[in-house]
């Protein structure tokens, strides 16, 4: 019986997913039809813009972390597809949360958006950790020979993100503007270089 699964397919399918995810969010933007005052109708859509801004930046980062942490391991078995898939259907939620947020900014319902937006970060969040906690639990599945020392650190850097996600769903109970805040962190952090790969070239586990 061949048991041995590679991460090629999942990849692969991982990829088109965001892809397509990604490449759809033009199509739902708003497009001003007027005889006159065009900038003005277009700048009356800005949250509808930012938006767009946020669901691309934010799918791009997804795709390019998912991309390293599959650096980290050779194959695949059937749990940790289903985990991939569940991460995968959070990620492609962010275009119609950020969408919902957008167009109640400054209505009643805004708050009630934004704790839909951050539920639904804190649960991507969440099955991306489930991915890699899954996976060196799996030993198997990681490649050989990875550094103990990297897997402990990357562990601590990916917990990150569900806990700021957290932070800005307790915080947007109070305030939705600044609910955003660690939003916008974590986008500039996971954007980064892995600071845990840079101090293992370094020899800096301290």
């Amino acid at each position: 019986m061949h048991n041995h699964r590679p991460t090629d397919r999942l990849e692969y399918f991982s990829d088109a997913v965001l892809a397509i995810a990604a490449t759809l969010l033009a199509t739902e933007l708003p497009k001003p039809e007027t005889e006159t005052g065009l900038l003005q109708a277009i700048g009356k859509e800005w949250p509808s813009y930012a938006a767009f801004a946020a669901s691309f930046l934010f799918i791009c980062i997804a795709w390019s972390n998912h991309h390293n942490m599959f650096i980290y391991l050779r194959q695949t078995d059937q749990y940790l597809l289903i985990l991939n898939i569940l991460f995968l259907m959070f990620v492609t939620l962010q275009s119609f949360t950020t969408g919902l947020l957008a167009r109640h900014v400054g209505k009643p319902d805004e708050r009630t958006a934004a704790l839909i937006y951050h539920g639904t970060l804190v649960l991507m969040t969440l099955f991306y950790n489930c991915l890699w906690w899954y996976a060196i639990k799996k030993g198997e599945l990681l490649e050989k020979d990875t550094d103990k020392r990297l897997i402990r650190l990357l562990t601590k850097e990916y917990a990150v993100a569900p806990a700021l996600h957290l932070a800005g769903l307790i915080i947007c109970l109070w305030s939705v503007p600044f609910s955003i805040i660690p939003v916008l962190l974590l986008y500039v952090y996971f954007a980064l270089p892995r600071l845990s790969e840079q101090r293992v070239k370094k020899g800096k586990f301290n």
